[in-house]
């Protein structure tokens, strides 16, 4: 009977071991369990971010379209055509940029009220006297916001020998997809922009645009 007593006894100590061995290892699985859960959510974060960033790098690297509404002419696409006439600075008459195919053009998109527009338009009449008026380029001054007499003044106060074309409506202006002046584009031999600067010019961008058209100069 002692025996036996002595066995349950020993029995029911085993099992409240288990018991609290096993309520141990619950005790110890639930400890866990918020940690590794914040792992987790941590580990997604930054998978997160991590994916959102080379969204961020491929759309800052990936090339401009060539045919964006409203938006500016892309580099390698053609230039949009138009006749508009000779307001001031050198020839007159009426200019076809079409008829000037087989020759590199500079279109510069100006108005006399833009302070960077007169600075630098004789850094631009400087060039195209020395490179242009002997058949290298042609440079042509796109107006669309001035009357024809401040346009043609304009070209005789700077002394201005290539040609100042006037964009009545802005319809060339829209077709560039200009937003803002000064802004030049460069034209190679078969019509297409290799070239666009939306701010100043100087010396060195004329030569780095004209390099683009086939233009060198010292």
């Amino acid at each position: 009977m002692a025996q036996k007593l002595t066995r349950e006894k020993i029995e029911h100590q085993t099992a409240r071991a288990q018991r609290q061995e096993l309520k141990a290892e619950l005790v110890e699985a639930l400890a866990k369990r918020p940690r590794n859960r914040r792992r987790r959510i941590t580990l997604i974060i930054f998978a997160v971010v991590a994916l959102l960033a080379a969204l961020f790098s491929w759309l800052v690297f990936l090339p401009s379209s060539t045919d964006v509404p409203g938006g500016d002419i892309a580099v390698g696409a053609p230039a949009p055509e138009f006749v508009l006439p000779i307001y001031g600075g050198g020839g007159n008459g009426w200019i076809d940029l079409h008829a000037l195919r087989g020759h590199p053009v500079v279109i510069n998109f100006y108005s006399e009220n833009c302070p960077p527009c007169r600075l630098e338009v004789p850094v631009l009449e400087r060039v195209y006297a020395q490179y242009g008026a002997i058949g290298e380029f042609a440079l042509i001054g796109i107006n669309q916001a001035d009357p024809k007499d401040d346009i043609s003044t304009f070209g005789t106060l700077f002394r201005l020998s290539y040609p100042l074309l006037f964009d009545k409506g802005g319809s060339t202006d829209e077709a560039y997809g200009v937003t803002a002046i000064p802004t030049t584009y460069f034209v190679d031999s078969d019509g297409i922009v290799r070239t666009v600067f939306r701010t100043q010019m100087t010396q060195q961008m004329i030569q780095q645009g004209l390099a683009s058209v086939g233009i060198l100069i010292p």
